[in-house]
């Protein structure tokens, strides 16, 4: 009995850290670039279950079954797919589009690159983001809506006091030219520094969607965008979180919460009872 108490706790703990997800990402829906985690329930190692005392003509001790000792929730993994993008007009926004970048084997297995935005952090670190709503700040570097700086390939902060005109181009392949309209101003300051990460799996999730690598550097930096792989100026890329699915996966874990709670009032109610034989 208390096995099945143990079981049944296990799985509304799992289900718990699976809605704390979903409502996540149902609350950065507007997020630009935002990617929405996956939560994965597994299961325990099941038990083999035997007769004791008890043997067959041959020896063997006969076999019950098997019995599953729950379940919970092992991680939680960003899924890396396209958003959608949309025209925002504003001058320093950027869109990445990696969508028809190649998958690339490694072991066996094709795996899809995924492309961020270098920057760096207050404390210094080396991050990638997909959030391209860049703005300028009165020193002239491009900044992140969080006032992270944005790093060029040169793996250097971008920062250029013409920036603040807010009269940029924004090439596809992320060069960054100031006074476009005026050829005899005209002139690039710097190139987006663009991470392309071979396995996203490897990335760690950080605050204002961020995410880090270990062993990065901005060394690391591709100099040329991978084939299949765009910036777009002026626009931005929506978050990949589907409302209407991920209201279903609410609902339904909601569903078997309620069904896991049950089955715990029912032992309980049982244990109450037993207790009250013995008390007789």
């Amino acid at each position: 009995m208390l096995r099945g108490i143990d079981t049944a706790t296990s799985g509304m703990i799992a289900l718990q850290r699976r809605q704390n997800a979903l409502t996540n990402n149902l609350a950065n829906v507007e997020t630009p670039g935002f990617k929405q985690d996956s939560s994965p329930l597994r299961s325990f190692p099941e038990m083999l279950l035997e007769r004791i005392r008890q043997t067959e003509p041959s020896g063997k001790t006969p076999k019950i079954g098997t019995l599953s000792m729950g379940v919970y929730n092992q991680e939680t993994l960003p899924l890396f797919s396209q958003g959608s993008l949309v025209t925002s007009n504003m001058p320093y926004d950027v869109a990445i589009n990696d969508q028809a970048v190649p998958p690339r084997l490694e072991n066996g297995e094709y795996i899809k690159p995924a492309a961020f935005f270098a920057v760096q952090t207050a404390d210094g670190s080396f991050q990638f983001t997909r959030n391209g709503r860049f703005s300028v700040n009165q020193n002239g570097q491009l900044t992140t809506s969080s006032g992270d700086l944005v790093l060029g390939k040169n793996g250097r902060p971008i920062s250029d006091q013409e920036l603040t005109s807010g009269n940029v181009l924004i090439r596809n392949n992320g060069d960054i030219i100031v006074n476009p309209d005026d050829p005899a101003r005209a002139r690039t300051v710097a190139s987006l520094g663009i991470m392309v990460v071979n396995d996203p799996n490897q990335l760690v999730k950080k605050d204002n969607g961020l995410y880090e690598l270990e062993g990065a550097a901005p060394a690391m930096l591709a100099q040329t965008l991978p084939a299949g792989l765009q910036l777009h100026h002026k626009m931005i890329e929506q978050s990949n979180v589907d409302t209407s699915q991920t209201i279903t996966e609410m609902m339904t874990n909601i569903r078997l919460y309620e069904a896991n709670q049950k089955v715990l009032q029912a032992y309980d109610k049982t244990l109450e009872q037993l207790n009250t034989i013995g008390r007789v």
